[in-house]
């Protein structure tokens, strides 16, 4: 059962946003592996930027 993780700053993890990257994300990973739609699982994770690091530095 392939399982999509997607981690994001939080800000771009909205109502909206949600539902179009899921399904943007099981069509992509449908087309390209053939993989069954029914058996795709997209998660998506809101972090703080406080939270993430680039290059040894915290982004918030």
């Amino acid at each position: 059962m392939p399982l999509i993780e997607v981690k994001l700053y939080d800000r771009r993890v909205t109502d909206e946003s949600v539902p179009k990257m899921i399904s943007a994300l099981t069509d992509a990973l449908a087309e390209s592996s053939g993989a069954a739609k029914e058996h795709i699982q997209v998660v998506i994770h809101g972090v703080e930027p406080r939270l993430w690091g680039i290059a040894g530095e915290p982004q918030g």
